[in-house]
């Protein structure tokens, strides 16, 4: 499932900016924008040529997703707080286009209107370190309290339904897989809430970068539910975890 994963989240911020990060556990290196993953120690082919785990992660990050930058522009304001008007414009001063060019693009608004922007944003970006600082030090004080289930970045609509605990959703898991976590459900929830958590399981049977036709979405759902696998087929389009072609032909894990 394409989510921005507790991974993302943790990696500080030289990582975030380069696209990938070291992961200890599994000695690999891991690429923040896919989750490929490179293992240490191993050779990887581009373009003919052979590459060290490092270095292939990096070049699988500029070939694959462009650049972090154009990566981290597509997340929506729930994720990064910026406006579309205001990733708009930083796109454009990555171009390194000038205030009236950027007037013209835009066709409205004045360069001084443009340079606005611009001291907002490095105001904004003064105030982010901040309270980074201010949350890494609480987190050093073993005060930053429970930790929440990352959010998958497809959602369509995110609000206190997704306010849910590691602790939490292993409860919900337990609760109603009592047979274990590949089913089958005891029951479906009518709390949204309870029911997003199973959805967000129950989505992550399925793998990115693979198409499934319908018959194979419909047995993998069964495997919870017998009787309701339409219906949670359907939540798990509805609720953004999965997408398809509008002839129901092709299934795969949406972002």
């Amino acid at each position: 499932m394409h989510e921005l994963t507790e991974q993302f989240w943790s990696a500080n911020l030289s990582d975030l900016k380069r696209g990938y990060t070291w992961n200890e556990a599994t000695g690999t290196y891991v690429c923040l924008m896919c989750g490929e993953s490179y293992e240490d120690g191993a050779i990887y082919p581009f373009d003919n040529k052979l590459y060290e785990a490092r270095k292939a992660v990096a070049i699988h990050g500029a070939a694959t997703h462009d650049s972090m930058l154009n990566y981290l522009l597509t997340l929506d304001k729930k994720t990064t707080g910026l406006t579309d008007l205001q990733k708009e414009l930083i796109g454009m001063f990555a171009e390194g286009l000038q205030d009236a060019e950027i007037v013209k693009r835009t066709g409205g608004g004045s360069t001084s209107t443009i340079r606005n922007h611009r001291f907002a944003l490095k105001e904004k970006a003064k105030q982010a370190k901040l309270f980074l600082a201010i949350m890494e030090l609480l987190e050093e004080q073993g005060a930053s309290g429970p930790k929440f289930v990352p959010i998958h970045r497809t959602a369509t609509q995110v609000d206190e339904r997704y306010a849910v605990t590691q602790e939490e959703y292993n409860g919900l898991i337990a609760r109603y897989l009592p047979n274990g976590p590949e089913g089958p459900l005891e029951s479906f929830p009518v709390k949204e809430k309870r029911r997003l958590a199973l959805l967000r399981h129950m989505a992550g049977y399925f793998e990115r970068k693979h198409t499934y036709t319908e018959k194979e979405v419909n047995d993998r759902l069964k495997t919870f539910s017998e009787d309701d696998y339409v219906m949670l087929r359907r939540y798990l389009i509805e609720y953004g975890f999965l997408d398809r072609k509008d002839d129901g032909s092709a299934y795969w894990v949406k972002g």
